[in-house]
């Protein structure tokens, strides 16, 4: 596993145009986070004169787990950045700003799908596989126990008063 991958001026002495393509890149984050992940990164390094550009795409996909129905899923990556760095610098890290782009690009809530359904919080089915009774009797049950006290409350019935207020402008 590259660690780092360090571009610096003295790799442009015999040419202008530095390459790399499709360079396998281990993102060694937490496995809770992402379950695996196949990455590539390629680059064109251009030296003019006291500057390096440096252009970047990352291609690949994340294994990641839906935060609502834990299932795992495929999340596509195709990541492409512009970075320079001067004389002064002298180098920079490639492998640090394709791992700083990685990590800005997880999903902080990483869904299987937009309109992911979940987990039943009773029962723990998925609910993208099928569906439950567990929603419906708890919102009648619910629904019964509101109503119940609201009922019991004497809003309008026979001993409330009434109270009318008037408004007048000065």
């Amino acid at each position: 596993m590259l660690e780092k991958f360090i571009l610096s001026f003295d790799d442009f002495k015999n040419s202008k145009i530095v390459s790399v393509k499709d360079k396998p890149f281990c993102f060694d984050i937490d496995k809770n986070i992402i379950k695996s992940s196949d990455i590539k990164f390629s680059f064109n390094a251009v030296k003019y004169d006291d500057i390096v550009s440096v252009e970047c795409n990352i291609n690949g996909y994340f294994l990641l787990e839906c935060s609502r129905c834990l299932e795992q899923f495929k999340y596509d990556v195709n990541i492409s950045f512009e970075s320079s760095f001067d004389k002064d610098t002298y180098e920079t890290d490639i492998l640090e700003q394709v791992r700083e782009n990685l990590i800005l690009n997880i999903p902080m809530q990483p869904l299987c799908k937009p309109d992911c359904k979940g987990l039943c919080q009773v029962c723990g089915k998925n609910r993208n596989i099928s569906n439950c009774s567990c929603e419906k009797e708890q919102n009648k049950e619910f629904i019964a126990e509101k109503w119940s006290k609201i009922k019991s409350l004497a809003i309008g019935g026979k001993n409330a008063k009434s109270k009318k207020k008037t408004y007048t402008s000065s």
